[in-house]
């Protein structure tokens, strides 16, 4: 099976490990509203995918698909890496970021803070990061402060990871709720985003970040 890296980042509370388990489609994430960061160190989770990028859950009925003439097999193993939060202040940010690249760097050879076996891993440096997802909240400001904290995160990695970036929005229900078009939300954004979005591989043509209900 293809093997793919993706990479959350973003502040404390827009919603990086839900979206985690978004993708993972399982609660693999300990994701819940707190005013200080849920995930102190980097965590891996795995899914595997099928020929349709559906997660394929163990003991799932569904796994086995009689109309296919049996069980569903992985064509993906997609592996999740929850960050801690990048806008968190003084010393404790600067902890966040320099573990955060070296995890990713694969300098970091164990997820300390696992608490189940696919937890316990190498960073994502082994086998290389296919994605780099900023998680951003449609409900709450991009603050000088996040855009800061993120540069700094990508001087840490290198340029080169803005190729593989994209962003989302989270709580993407809101924008429908009052009847505003994504398009039209990023261009209201400041312009430390909207420069950000346009260095990233996924946006550069002016394609819109995607939202999501976490």
């Amino acid at each position: 099976p293809t093997r793919l890296t993706v990479v959350l980042v973003g502040q404390t509370g827009n919603g990086k490990s839900a979206t985690g388990n978004s993708l993972l489609g399982r609660d693999a994430f300990v994701a819940r509203r707190s005013l200080q960061s849920v995930t102190e160190r980097c965590r891996v989770r795995y899914a595997a995918l099928d020929a349709d990028d559906e997660p394929i859950v163990p003991g799932d009925p569904a796994v086995v698909d009689e109309d296919a003439g049996g069980i569903r097999r992985p064509s993906t193993v997609l592996r999740v890496v929850d960050t801690p939060g990048t806008c968190d202040s003084g010393a404790l940010l600067e902890d966040n970021l320099r573990h955060i690249s070296a995890f990713l760097r694969g300098e970091e050879r164990k997820d300390e803070s696992a608490d189940d076996d696919d937890g316990a891993e190498a960073g994502a440096g082994d086998e290389g990061l296919h994605a780099l997802v900023l998680v951003l909240s449609a409900a709450t400001r991009f603050t000088q402060e996040e855009a800061v904290a993120l540069e700094r995160l990508v001087t840490r990695l290198g340029e080169g990871v803005m190729r593989h970036s994209v962003a989302i929005f989270t709580r993407g229900g809101e924008l429908a709720a009052d009847d505003v078009r994504v398009d039209d939300f990023v261009r209201s954004a400041p312009p430390t985003l909207r420069q950000l979005l346009a260095r990233m591989g996924h946006h550069a043509d002016g394609t819109p970040p995607i939202l999501v209900e976490n």
